[in-house]
């Protein structure tokens, strides 16, 4: 099955189930909006249902919130909608093809998503190359093999649900990976929860 197929199952339940492991969001939005301040073009991927869309909104000028999942979308398109947000687009796009020009983008923002892709490392050569020099990228991710009860966890999900991990990150491997792909990165903020969650923001290097 499809990556988009499987989001498109999930759409009409994902805000419920997002909520088993949200411990860590209020500080996410607290660290975006600090290191998002004053971005203008900025593009959202994977954006899900729109956990972190609206406050985006409110620290970024030009918002365009984008899954690969049309179901999703549609979802995310009704509440832009029905709060008036100006500055937010939707648009269907998949992290493997973004439809943006070369460096045009001033910042990506990619919650919880590079765990549940196939093939993260060209989700991360897409990013490097629609982002400007010095561009941003803030890519807040569960780290499915932090430790062992992450890493049983992990496994238990993927026999009784549709949430697999490809990749099961720590830290340091999302670091390295991230890195690889042409990024200066800070050392992430490792943050609590039923999965742990790794902060991490990073620059292209021009």
């Amino acid at each position: 099955m499809s990556e988009a197929k499987v989001w498109d199952r999930l759409a009409k339940s994902y805000d419920r189930s997002v909520r088993l492991f949200d411990r860590s969001y209020p500080r996410v939005r607290e660290l975006l909006h600090a290191d998002l301040a004053d971005r203008e073009q900025v593009l959202e991927v994977a954006a899900g249902t729109g956990q972190f869309t609206f406050d985006l909104a409110e620290t970024v000028g030009n918002l365009k919130a984008t899954d690969v999942s049309p179901r999703m979308v549609q979802r995310l398109a009704g509440k832009v909608a029905e709060r008036g947000s100006g500055n937010v687009e939707t648009e269907v796009m998949s992290a493997y093809r973004l439809d943006v020009e070369d460096g045009s983008l001033d910042a990506i923002f990619s919650a919880n998503a590079l765990h549940v892709m196939q093939t993260p490392e060209r989700a991360l050569r897409e990013f490097h190359r629609a982002l400007r020099p010095s561009g941003r990228l803030v890519i807040p991710t569960f780290l499915h093999a932090a430790n062992w009860r992450a890493r049983l966890l992990s496994w238990l999900l993927g026999v009784v649900s549709p949430f697999v991990a490809h990749t099961k990150f720590t830290a340091t491997s999302l670091k390295q990976m991230v890195a690889d792909a042409g990024f200066a990165v800070r050392e992430p903020i490792v943050l609590p929860g039923k999965f742990p969650l790794a902060y991490l923001v990073a620059d292209r290097v021009a």
